[in-house]
Formats: structure tokens, C-alpha cells, sequence
């Protein structure tokens, strides 16, 4: 750690302004002495579509790739600090594609092991806390309530995310993977996979890359992600009824058949693993458990289904929580009525899987269960979580978060941040971010951020 230390230190000696992202306006901050990189008016999440959803582009496209229609324009925040001239300059691919120094090869930083003894190589980055998408489960409010997502200045930029994530991967961190809110909305998306592709390369091991994405702009961005190595694809979908699909995200029919369809393409690459995550919410959806089971019949794909967990605003209640027990029994009803009465139960494919196993012998793929609220998995958990907005999270379910956005902002070197990391390990609850049970989980959601600020 104290290698890379040095070396990204060394790198970012210069204290030259990162260059301008594509996707931002420059806009002057009191104090700043020169234009804001990276920084952008913020508008409402959720009554606005992206540019090329909308068709819009130009003066009429906001800082994160969204219409700013008329009225739309969110109230004025400004960072706690902003993001000043340390952030190093691009420095060529020689300098991204220069050897790692950090842990040995299958070892972590102690800075990463909890009180508990658990090992955290996996960080899970949240790009930004919009959405084109606005479900039931994830966005508190109704569509007629406005969301104020963080200004441009709030989030972590290209730069930020680039130091970080080379920062956890000296400390052992091995697998990465990007969401959201949904991330494809951000406007330099395609440099953020590229920038990660390229500080894989730097490793003796390439690192396991995944997004996590709603599919509705997955398509566009396939050549990307092949070429940075984002091999595992993980795609949210709550129902395969096109009817469902308004009443379920808050936007047009329509959009089901680009989610449908990106669906298909990637699970007929073989670049790609694909899993298919289905929020289950009783009386809605859970009559799908049949045709989403099928999926795995004809696609080389893993179905997942996932309890119904509370965060602040989304109206959590136990009445349409789908827990574990029912899932398997629809399962196993579907699979009888189809004659085919043999569910196999898998072994985990890592200690740390999130997801119970299971497959139909001759089907292409498998199906998983997500049980978080009535047979939770925290004895396993090797997860780390970066919101976009630059806190670290040490639980889905915690409460408490530690800025490492404004420590960089404040100069702050990798010793330093490496130490705040360690803090917010070290404080790791042993499960359920320290509350009991789902009942108290359940209590207390209204404690814990959105799901869409998370990032799952």
C-alpha cells in the first residue's frame, strides 16, 4: 500500500486541472479562482429522459446527458469541497498501464479485514444516483414527487473514481463492479470503463469487471465494455409482460422491448456472463416466476430473484416482501405443471456468492435466490461500496459513511485515504449493518439511503 502510495502520489505531482469532461459544463464556484471541471446544472431525476431517449442534444442536454426541459432545474447545492487542481492529468496510457505495486498476488491491505476476520477484494462503485428509470423498490416517491439528485460537483469525476479504484486495487481489491442509479446515464460513462480497462491491464490478473444496468442503453455501449473487459453484465428486470413495465418503472411501454432485446443480445455473446436480477413484489410481479424460470431453458443465463428489502422511501412492507420459501414453491409448481419436477441445487461458485443455486439438468442456465431479508448472507460478505458521490459504505445496510471525496479534495494522500478506509472497515458490523433481524431492518430503513443513491 505504501508503494502505491508513492507512485500515485508521484503521479499526481503536477496539481494541473483534470481535462474537461465531455459531458460538462464548465461552471465558475465561488472561491475556485477558475472553472469547475466536471461540473454541470443539476436538474429533477425523474421527469426527465436522457438525450437519446428524448432526442434531444446540445444546449438542451444537461451535465449528466439529461433534458433539461423548462422548470426542471433543481435548487443549487455546492459540494462541501470542491474538486480542486489535485486531481492529476490524464498522464498518457504509459502511466495507467504501468506495473501495480501493492499486496502480493492473493493477498489484501489489513486496512480491508474487518473485526471479523472477512476480506474485502470487491468494491462496488456507484457512477451516479440518476436514473431513466424510476421503480417502485429503488426511487422513493411517486412520479409527480421531484428526487434532487447531487450536482455535477457532488460526484466523484473520472479522475476521482480512476485514483480511487487504483488505490483499492494495491490494497488486494480484485473485482469491481459499476452501477448506479443507472450508470449508462452519466454522460463519460465509455471513459470510466475505459479508464478501468486499462488499470486491469496493469495487473499481473485482470480484474473482474461487471455492471449492473437497466438495460435500456446497454446496447449502444457493448463494444466498449468488450473492449475495457466488463465481462459480467448483470441486468434488472421485473417482468417479461411489456404491459407491466409502466406500472413497475414509471416509464413508457415502450422501453421494454430495448431491455428485452439487450437482454437477448448479450446472452448470445460468449463474451458475456449475464445474470437477470427480478425484484419480487407481491402483487405485481411474483405470478412471473414461471416465465422467468423458462429463461434459463433456452439462455445460457442466471435468474436471479431478490427479496423485497426496505430503504428509505420506498414504501417497504412485509405484505408484498416475497420471501424465499414462496419463491422456491412457485419453482417447483411451475417446473411440475411443465413435468419437469428435478431442481438441482448448485454449489456457490465463490464463499462469498450472495445468491443460492439451483438449475433444471439439461436447461442452459441456473437460478438464483437473493434472500437478504429472511436468510441473510452477511457471513461471507467481501463487499465494499463507493456512492457516487465519493462515501465509503461498508453495508447495504449501514448507516454511516466516510467521505473519501472530501478527504481527496483536501489533499489528502493515499496513506490518509488508505487510513479512512480502514476506519470505516474496521466499524463493520458482524450483520445487517447492526440491527437485529428484517423487523428491525425494517424499522430502521427509513434511516438508510435510497436504494438508487446505494447503488444496490
Amino acid at each position: 500500500a505504501q508503494a502505491i502510495s508513492a507512485q500515485v502520489d508521484a503521479w499526481a505531482q503536477g496539481q494541473v486541472p483534470a481535462r474537461r469532461a465531455r459531458w460538462a459544463e464548465p461552471l465558475r464556484l465561488p472561491g475556485s479562482g477558475g472553472a469547475q471541471q466536471g461540473v454541470g446544472r443539476g436538474m429533477r431525476a425523474g421527469a426527465v429522459l436522457t438525450a437519446s431517449a428524448c432526442g434531444h442534444s446540445g444546449a438542451r442536454v444537461g451535465g449528466r446527458g439529461f433534458c433539461g426541459a423548462a422548470g426542471s432545474a433543481s435548487a443549487a447545492r455546492r459540494p462541501a469541497l470542491p474538486a480542486a487542481a489535485w486531481v492529476p492529468a490524464r498522464g498518457g496510457e504509459a502511466s495507467l498501464r504501468a506495473p501495480l505495486a501493492g499486496v502480493a498476488p492473493g493477498d489484501v491491505d489489513p486496512a480491508l479485514v474487518d473485526a471479523f476476520g472477512r476480506r474485502h477484494r470487491y468494491l462496488r462503485i456507484s457512477l451516479t444516483d440518476r436514473c431513466n428509470l424510476r421503480c417502485q423498490y429503488c426511487m422513493p416517491g411517486d412520479d409527480e414527487e421531484p428526487i434532487i439528485p447531487n450536482e455535477d460537483g457532488d460526484l466523484l469525476t473520472a479522475e476521482e473514481i480512476r485514483r480511487l479504484t487504483r488505490l483499492f486495487m494495491g490494497m488486494g481489491v480484485r473485482k469491481v463492479r459499476l452501477t448506479g442509479g443507472e450508470p449508462t446515464v452519466r454522460g463519460d460513462f465509455a471513459q470510466v470503463i475505459e479508464d478501468l480497462g486499462e488499470l486491469s491491464a496493469s495487473l499481473p490478473e485482470p480484474l473482474s469487471i461487471g455492471l449492473t444496468t437497466n438495460g435500456v442503453r446497454l446496447k449502444r455501449f457493448l463494444p466498449q465494455l468488450r473492449r475495457a473487459g466488463v465481462r459480467n453484465v448483470n441486468l434488472s428486470l421485473d417482468t417479461l409482460a411489456a404491459a407491466k413495465f409502466p406500472m413497475l418503472t414509471r416509464r413508457p411501454k415502450a422501453w421494454h422491448a430495448r431491455v428485452v432485446d439487450a437482454l437477448e443480445e448479450v446472452a448470445q455473446q460468449d463474451f458475456f456472463t449475464l445474470k437477470v436480477n427480478c425484484v419480487l413484489l407481491r402483487g405485481a410481479n411474483e405470478d412471473e416466476v414461471g416465465a422467468f424460470v423458462d429463461l434459463t431453458e433456452r439462455l445460457p443465463v442466471e435468474v436471479r430473484f431478490l427479496e423485497f428489502m426496505p430503504f428509505d422511501g420506498n414504501s417497504w412492507s412485509a405484505n408484498r416482501l416475497v420471501p424465499q420459501a414462496d419463491i422456491l414453491e412457485a419453482v417447483h409448481g411451475h417446473l411440475r405443471q411443465r413435468g419437469r419436477g428435478e431442481l438441482k441445487r448448485l454449489p456457490p461458485d465463490t464463499p462469498h456468492d450472495v445468491a443460492r443455486l439451483w438449475a433444471v439438468p439439461g436447461w442452459r442456465g441456473r437460478l438464483g435466490i437473493i434472500s437478504s431479508m429472511t436468510d441473510a448472507f452477511c457471513g461471507g460478505c467481501n463487499r465494499l461500496r463507493l456512492t457516487s458521490d465519493g462515501q465509503l459504505r461498508n453495508c447495504l445496510f449501514g448507516e454511516q459513511g466516510w467521505s473519501l471525496r472530501d478527504s481527496l479534495r483536501a489533499g489528502a494522500s493515499d496513506s490518509e485515504l488508505i487510513g479512512v478506509i480502514a476506519s470505516g472497515v474496521r466499524q463493520k458490523f458482524s450483520k445487517l449493518g447492526g440491527k437485529r433481524d428484517m423487523h428491525e431492518l425494517r424499522e430502521r430503513g427509513k434511516h438508510n439511503l435510497p436504494m438508487i443513491a446505494l447503488g444496490g
